[in-house]
């Protein structure tokens, strides 16, 4: 079939292609705005950036001089020696807490009634404290009655006899000696 063309002229339908001008013209100034709005709010942000940055840079600074001032303070410690000072105040602490009277308490409780003790020095461990003892006795019986009790006793442990001197001539009837044993303060159960 044929189609009869009743136009003068041809006509070109060109809507399509100002719609999409337009189109295309809105979207660019959109695109545009939002970019002057981010250009703008970005130097804003920057400026806000820079002055951030020197405050802190003053911060920095000011920390820096405390830093130093501390530094040579530390300088001033005497490091090598401290280890040495630490653990005399460790043993002071710990002779502070040793308990003389429970000591004696118990050193009474394992003594025969023949034994007297002339001197006691403690060295202090962790959880024991070694005894060096020296002591009189009016005979040799009352020294082995002695390691009996400690042998015994809960709060005593290893006794070894260190020196024994045996009467001279007759002039003197006391039996001297030193022994060391271990004394547990919290009780040999509780260790």
């Amino acid at each position: 079939m044929i189609v009869a063309n009743l136009a003068s002229k041809p006509r070109s339908n060109t809507r399509p292609v100002w719609v999409l001008t337009w189109a295309a013209v809105l979207i660019g100034l959109v695109l545009t705005a939002v970019n002057i709005r981010l250009f703008l709010s970005s130097n804003q942000t920057l400026d806000e950036q820079v002055v951030r940055r020197d405050m802190l840079q003053l911060q920095r600074d000011a920390l820096a001089g405390e830093f130093s001032g501390h530094a040579a303070v530390l300088e001033q410690v005497p490091w090598k020696n401290l280890g040495a000072r630490i653990q005399l105040v460790n043993e002071v602490l710990a002779e502070h807490r040793f308990s003389w009277s429970d000591l004696l308490d118990r050193l009474a409780e394992v003594l025969p009634w023949q034994v007297r003790v002339v001197s006691v020095s403690p060295l202090l461990g962790d959880e024991e404290v070694t005894l060096v003892l020296e002591a009189v006795s009016k005979d040799r019986d009352g020294f082995l009655e002695l390691l009996d009790r400690m042998v015994t006793d809960p709060y005593f442990d290893d006794p070894r006899p260190s020196r024994e001197t045996w009467p001279e001539g007759g002039k003197s009837s006391e039996y001297l000696f030193s022994m060391r044993v271990l004394y547990l303060p919290e009780g040999e159960g509780e260790r």
